[in-house]
């Protein structure tokens, strides 16, 4: 019996070894053939060790632009608006690490200031203290989670991303965990909800489907169209395209592409202000206020960044019945909720805002993964998918298909990417408000 298999012997060599059995003798192996690896394109593997191991007292650093050299406490100056999402995010982590500290996990918190800069954070990687440390959380710029993803996996610890949404910051790296969902699962979720958008007829409509967005939009447009392709489990399924040349749109381009005796959803994968400005001050031109179902029937689903925009008519968003995904919402109806805003009230003396409550909520559920699991909870994830104030945890393995050496795509392996959320929030805008759309 004979089989053979290639063996890493160094970042950038392999070696191809051929092993032979017979009978009750000894395996003899033999080196075939040596191959020399580009090290910039090898992909590694990386493995975790599952073993559940506790400690006493776990190390936690916390990396966040601060931006401590701006802010000047003195002559009643604010602090500086790139500080606002760190400092709200820490708040929110003191007073789950409080509540961890009551039902007694041992955390020794050390916090960092990036600076926004890589050099700094760079520097900061070699001090003692993150070395140590079993948990980081952060940083939030792009640029710095990939140094520190790196970092991660070289030195075997555990990096939370706790608000960049970004994709494919880091390769075969099991101790990334993403917790704001990248836009593909933003897409698959939006296509396998808006089949399920109730509609107050006795009869429902059927469906038509329409994708607005501009060129710089075309990774997104990409991802909306192989999630299409997923549901229907159809390669050539397609949803129609409108992608113009410039932010400035008329009703006439988008006009031929609906239909009056259907349900028309226009998903908008963009974030560009003005053209969703134009877009939807355009489209609406083709609803009646009055009486509605003479004209058209139309729902817009948009991205989770709108909310934030002050340039909009909230009265576009009312008249065309605005969904979109999103990883963060609360409700003053959950009793988790209203304590926790009452506890930050109380401490800070202002109103808990969206980065306060994910400080709280990250926090809170992977300091709790840490002591129930240990230091290699990551391999437990599966086992608490939990809901807290803001989203559920609901964290999955993300694969990717190495190819062998050969190029034998028949014996492609999966290896862990990273670990990202796959819960979304699915959201309504209605009566100048959102709210919770039921998926069920």
């Amino acid at each position: 019996m004979t089989w053979c298999d290639t063996i890493q012997k160094s970042p950038v060599q392999r070696l191809v070894i051929c092993f032979t059995k017979i009978g009750n003798q000894a395996i003899q192996a033999d080196t075939v053939d040596i191959i020399n690896l580009n090290k910039d394109a090898l992909y590694t593997e990386t493995t975790v060790d599952s073993t559940i191991i506790h400690k006493l007292a776990y190390q936690v650093a916390v990396m966040m632009p601060f931006m401590s050299k701006k802010f000047q406490a003195s002559g009643g100056k604010e602090i500086p608006i790139q500080s606002i999402k760190a400092i709200e995010f820490y708040e929110g982590m003191l007073i789950a690490l409080d509540s961890l500290k009551a039902e007694g996990v041992n955390l020794f918190v050390n916090v960092y200031d990036t600076e926004r800069d890589t050099a700094v954070v760079r520097a900061l990687l070699e001090q003692r203290e993150l070395q140590e440390a079993d948990l980081i959380i952060g940083p939030l710029l792009s640029k710095n989670l990939s140094i520190v993803a790196e970092f991660a996996k070289a030195k075997k610890k555990i990096l939370i991303s706790p608000l960049n949404a970004r994709s494919h910051l880091t390769i075969d790296n099991p101790y990334f965990i993403q917790v704001n969902p990248s836009f593909d699962v933003h897409s698959r979720l939006m296509i396998e909800l808006l089949h399920k958008i109730k509609q107050n007829r006795r009869v429902p409509l059927e469906k038509n489907l329409l994708v607005l967005a501009l060129g710089k939009d075309s990774a997104r447009v990409a991802s909306l169209q192989q999630s299409y392709i997923n549901f229907k489990n159809d390669p050539s399924a397609q949803i129609q395209t409108l992608i113009p040349n410039s932010p400035t749109i008329d009703v006439y381009k988008i006009k031929p592409l609906l239909q009056r005796d259907k349900l028309n959803i226009i998903v908008m994968p963009t974030t560009n202000e003005g053209f969703i400005y134009n877009s939807l001050r355009e489209i609406q031109k083709l609803v009646d206020k009055v009486e509605p179902r003479k004209g058209y029937q139309i729902i817009i689903i948009g991205m989770d960044q709108w909310r934030y925009f002050s340039r909009i008519n909230f009265e576009y968003y009312e008249s065309l019945n605005l969904h979109f995904t999103s990883e963060y919402f609360t409700s003053s109806n959950r009793r988790t909720v209203r304590n926790f805003k009452e506890n930050y009230k109380s401490i800070y003396g202002i109103g808990a805002r969206e980065f306060g409550f994910k400080g709280f909520d990250i926090m809170l559920y992977f300091g709790r993964m840490m002591n129930k699991y240990g230091v290699n909870f990551q391999t437990h994830l599966w086992r608490e998918n939990k809901v807290y104030n803001h989203t559920e945890f609901k964290m999955q393995p993300i694969y990717d298909n190495l190819v062998p050496l050969d190029g034998n795509i028949n014996e492609a392996r999966a290896r862990i990417r990273c670990y990202e959320n796959q819960s979304l929030n699915f959201l309504k805008f209605k009566d100048y408000q959102l709210n919770k759309v039921s998926t069920e």
